[in-house]
């Protein structure tokens, strides 16, 4: 190959390549036109979504482009909050708690819904009943004369107290008195006869709850089983759990007054015993508790006959509550952040503008706003 030949193809090469180039700067920039990503890093970085605020707290009006079609949005209203908040919720045991496996042979089981006091046969087994004990702890060992002393030993006699065996009062040490009571106990409550009256108590002689009486909830056993629980209680004491939503977690607390009424329409006056903000895990798939109150109800006889069913609560907000009208937005509107601080999204035109706010009342789903600088009756509020 010649010279003016090389020179020639090595002009050629270099034409093709800016032709090249030039195609692929047009191709960018046709692209740019077209998606226009300076509007997308705008949206990123702009005061709706960084959270810059004005002088009075609330958010820059410059807030986040949005379709205000794809929003669920509510008016903002002004009046008199009603001065109660209206809650479903049931009248129900507490969770229920497991029994410690049988000994030996299950061989007669109690009744779902039987409810069972200290000394009284909560199953059989090997032909024995096996009656309810209560107390903070498990029984662990063998308890006779001369075993070192301990607060089962006190558990223990305290029962036996209680039942008409033991007549000193109960301590940690295991001696004579001890031991006689556990033969009147093995003969005249378990049915024992001769040799079998010891005077020595063995731990799955008895079914332990934390309190008496108690309510069987389930039986779980079927007879001729071995190694088995039984089944599962509960306290027989009702009480009302209702769920709530943060914001009225918020806002409540233990001791508010609080009527319930029962399913024959008669209410009871009493206050809320407590007040939980949920949050803790359940331990399924990332589940946490909802956010609830509950009320006790130290006359059971009040609600006994009703047993597990559905009530209303009525919590009256009437205590701090003015007459002047305030800004009302729906609880689905406020939006919780750290600190206990609150806040709105209000639409303006084609933008977000999160306006923070102080709450008062909650009632019937909504929000009585003490402050919302920058809000007004008939903004557009996004809810969830």
């Amino acid at each position: 190959m010649t010279r003016t030949e090389a020179r020639r193809i090595g002009r050629t090469r270099r034409i093709i390549t800016v032709i090249v180039v030039c195609v692929a700067v047009a191709g960018l920039i046709a692209a740019c036109v077209f998606t226009k990503p300076w509007t997308l890093i705008a949206d990123m970085t702009g005061a709706g979504r960084t959270g810059t605020t004005t002088s009075t707290g609330a958010h820059a009006s410059s807030g986040t482009t949005v379709n205000v079609s794809t929003l669920r949005t509510q008016p903002v209203t002004t009046g008199i909050l009603n001065a109660e908040t209206r809650l479903g919720g049931t009248l129900q045991y507490d969770e229920p708690s497991e029994f410690q496996p049988a000994t030996g042979t299950i061989t007669q089981l109690p009744t779902p819904g039987a409810e069972i006091a200290t000394g009284q046969q909560v199953y059989e087994m090997d032909g024995v009943t096996v009656p309810l004990f209560h107390g903070a702890r498990p029984f662990w060992r063998t308890l006779q004369v001369d075993v070192p002393d301990g607060p089962d030993v006190t558990q223990l006699e305290t029962n036996l107290q209680e039942l008409g065996y033991f007549k000193a009062a109960p301590n940690a040490h295991f001696d004579w008195r001890t031991r006689e009571a556990i033969r009147q106990w093995q003969a005249k409550t378990l049915g024992l006869t001769g040799d079998r009256v010891t005077g020595v108590f063995e731990p799955g002689s008895v079914a332990l709850a934390a309190t008496a009486p108690i309510r069987i909830k389930t039986v779980t056993a079927r007879l001729g089983e071995t190694d088995v629980s039984p089944g599962t209680y509960t306290g027989v004491a009702l009480h009302v759990e209702a769920t709530l939503t943060a914001t009225q977690a918020a806002t409540f607390k233990a001791g508010d007054k609080v009527q319930v009424i029962l399913p024959n329409n008669t209410t009871i006056d009493t206050a809320l015993a407590a007040v939980d903000q949920g949050g803790q895990s359940t331990g399924k798939d990332g589940q946490v508790t909802s956010p609830s109150a509950r009320v006790d109800f130290p006359d059971q006889t009040q609600v006994a006959s009703f047993g597990a069913t559905s009530v209303q609560l009525i919590i009256p907000n009437a205590t701090n509550a003015n007459t002047a009208e305030t800004l009302i937005v729906p609880v689905t509107a406020i939006i919780a952040s750290a600190g206990n601080t609150y806040a709105v999204d209000v639409v303006r035109g084609q933008r977000l503008e999160r306006i923070p706010v102080e709450l008062g009342l909650v009632a019937n789903a909504q929000v009585q706003l003490t402050r919302a600088d920058g809000l007004k009756a008939g903004d557009k509020v996004v809810v969830s």
